[in-house]
C-alpha cells in the first residue's frame, strides 16, 4: 500500500479483490465502493520518492525489472538470503514479489534484483499491455513558502554580513538601504563574509577597519585573551631514610 500511495501522488490506496458481483440476469448484488482517499504526503515528496525508485530500476539493482516502459521499484534481500523481494509500480499497477522457503532456510544466490525482479517483469509485461504508457511525475515543485527570492538568498540583510575592502579591512555597513545593497565605500563586487548575529563593538568604522578586523579575529580565535604565565614545576621533596636507634 505504501508503494501504491507513492504511485498515486502521495494519496492513500485501499486494496480490494472484488469489483462487482452480478446475477446471471445482470442484477448487481455487490459493487465495491471507492474509498475516500487521504493525502498522506505532499505531491512533491511522492515525486522525489518516485524519482529515486525509477533510478533503482533504470541504473540500479532493479535493472531486471525493466519492461520497456517507466517502472519504479526497489529490491530487497535479507542478510541471510532467506528472503528476496521486489516491489514496484508502472502504469497504475503496483506489484510485489516475494521469494523464499516456507521453512525459513537460506536460499543460495537469492537476491531481490535477480529472480524476484525477473518475476515482476514477466508479470507486469502482461498486466500493463493494454494500459497506456504513463510517464512518472518526478518534478519537485516546492511550495512557495519553501522558496527564497534570489536577492535575499544570495545577499540577505546587510546587517548579517561583514564587508571588507580590497586590503581586507573591515567596513561597517552603510546606514539604511535595501536588503542586498552594499555599504558605502565598497568598490566593485567586494567580498562578503558571513557574520554572526551579534554586531562588532560600537565605534568601529572604516577609519579603524584594521583594528576592528584584528579584534574580530582575536575574538573568533581566542587570541585576544591573556594566557596565564607558565609556572615552573614544584620540586618533589626527597625522603632521606633515617636509621633507627640501636641499629
Amino acid at each position: 500500500r505504501a508503494f501504491a500511495a507513492v504511485s498515486a501522488g502521495g494519496k492513500s490506496i485501499e486494496p480490494y479483490g472484488i469489483v462487482k458481483v452480478t446475477t446471471a440476469d445482470g442484477d448487481t448484488l455487490y459493487e465495491h465502493e471507492r474509498a475516500r482517499s487521504t493525502q498522506l504526503v505532499p505531491e512533491y515528496v511522492a515525486a522525489g520518492i518516485t524519482d529515486l525508485l525509477q533510478t533503482a530500476v533504470s541504473t540500479g539493482t532493479g535493472r531486471a525489472a525493466q519492461i520497456g516502459r517507466p517502472v519504479a521499484g526497489k529490491t530487497g534481500t535479507t542478510s541471510s538470503n532467506k528472503d528476496g523481494y521486489f516491489v514496484g509500480f508502472s502504469s497504475g499497477i503496483t506489484t510485489g514479489v516475494w521469494m523464499g522457503r516456507d521453512d525459513n532456510k537460506a536460499v543460495s544466490g537469492l537476491q531481490g534484483g535477480r529472480a524476484p525482479a525477473q518475476a515482476f517483469a514477466a508479470y507486469m509485461r502482461y498486466a500493463v499491455k493494454d494500459r497506456p504508457v504513463e510517464k512518472f511525475n518526478t518534478e519537485l515543485k516546492l511550495p512557495e513558502w519553501q522558496l527564497e527570492p534570489d536577492d535575499e538568498f544570495y545577499f540577505g540583510d546587510p546587517d548579517d554580513y561583514y564587508y571588507i575592502d580590497e586590503q581586507g579591512n573591515l567596513i561597517e555597513p552603510g546606514q539604511g538601504g535595501e536588503p542586498g545593497q552594499r555599504p558605502e565605500g565598497v568598490q566593485g563586487e567586494g567580498d562578503v563574509l558571513d557574520r554572526p548575529r551579534n554586531r562588532p563593538p560600537q565605534g568601529t568604522s572604516g577609519d579603524n577597519g584594521q583594528a576592528a578586523s584584528d579584534d574580530f579575529l582575536d575574538r573568533a580565535t581566542g587570541g585576544g585573551q591573556q594566557r596565564p604565565t607558565p609556572q615552573p614545576p614544584r620540586p618533589v621533596p626527597t625522603r632521606i631514610p633515617t636509621q633507627a636507634p640501636g641499629q
